[in-house]
């Protein structure tokens, strides 16, 4: 008989948004805020970084704003936000480097920007991806670490130097190694391989499946050790979606997110459980729990999730591991909702 097994709930450094809603969206109110956040919580998920991507100030500005309001409205959403992670908009504007972020919001960093962003979101924000090639940005770095704001590298075309330099200044995660890169690349050296040899810097990755193949998921965990390696579940706008076109997004039958027409993908519509249980296959159950639990925490310096305070209730079998069930700030949840 195979009997349920307890972790700690799982941490999530980025969520971009949930059923066609971004956490970017212009119009975005407190109310969609909250819903998404909580709709983390069936998914296993206690805490988590809602994810804006690359925009204009004025949208960023109205995001962050409507997080802090359902952060302040709702105690619930309030404990389950770890902080804000802005993915841009100070990041690559070449294609491929830049994903699916919009290439005409790309820009400069800005002190004064993220200052006004900053304000708005009541100090939430915790976590800035940039890319440090862009002028201005290995200050920008060391002015936002010594405003306790964690910095990643991330949709960057930067050169060894360039990186080396940016970690010097107080950088210390690559956001989703292996993806925001441009498909065709020199063998070595390339951003890839400068990041994944960095010893100081933490790797976010992406295992739904399409982001990263088995084989290169394996490599850039070995050359992080399980210590600092985080799994993030990227959860695109479209997730939760049925499979088809959503405006320039189309969910494939295969669960894959990409831009229409194009080959780039466009976040995640797979859970972080799902994650987990696919980079077990590659590193072992306990490694990929800690790669969504204690890691995430180490990272921005919090105290490591425990089973006591939230946890999920998972099922070992033969095919893989099965969320059952989670509890989440004295609520339990079925798996799924």
């Amino acid at each position: 008989m195979t009997a349920d097994r307890l972790a700690p709930a799982l941490w999530d450094l980025q969520v971009n948004g949930r059923w066609g809603i971004s956490f970017a969206d212009p119009g975005l109110t407190a109310e969609q805020a909250a819903r998404i956040v909580l709709a983390q919580a069936p998914l296993g998920t206690a805490r988590c970084c809602p994810t804006l991507i690359t925009a204009p100030a004025d949208h960023l500005i109205r995001g962050v704003r409507a997080i802090a309001g359902a952060c302040d409205h709702d105690p619930a959403v309030g404990a389950m936000v770890l902080g804000i992670h802005l993915e841009g908009p100070w990041i690559s504007g070449v294609d491929g480097y830049r994903g699916a972020h919009p290439v005409a919001d790309a820009r400069d960093p800005s002190w004064a920007e993220f200052e006004a962003i900053q304000a708005a979101s009541g100090g939430r924000v915790k976590l800035v991806t940039l890319a440090p090639e862009r002028p201005g940005a290995i200050a920008f770095t060391r002015r936002l670490v010594d405003a306790g704001v964690v910095v990643a590298l991330g949709h960057t075309a930067a050169d060894g130097p360039t990186i080396r330099k940016a970690v010097d200044a107080g950088a210390t995660l690559s956001t989703h190694l292996g993806n925001g890169i441009a498909a065709t690349l020199a063998r070595h050296p390339n951003p890839i391989w400068w990041q994944a040899a960095e010893d100081r810097l933490f790797a976010s990755v992406i295992a739904d499946g399409h982001h990263l193949d088995d084989a290169t998921m394996k490599v850039l965990a070995r050359a992080k050790g399980p210590d600092r390696l985080i799994l993030v579940g990227d959860a695109s706008p479209l997730a939760g979606l049925p499979p088809g076109r959503h405006g320039g997004w189309e969910v494939l039958a295969t669960g894959k997110v990409v831009v229409v027409g194009t080959p780039y993908l466009a976040g995640s519509a797979v859970p972080l459980f799902q994650g987990v249980s696919n980079l077990a296959r590659l590193v072992g159950l306990d490694a990929a729990l800690a790669a969504a639990t204690v890691n995430p925490a180490r990272l921005l310096g919090m105290a490591a999730p425990t089973i006591e305070a939230n946890h999920i209730r998972y099922r070992v079998s033969g095919v893989g591991i099965e969320l059952v069930g989670a509890r989440v700030d004295g609520r339990d949840y079925p798996a799924g909702g």
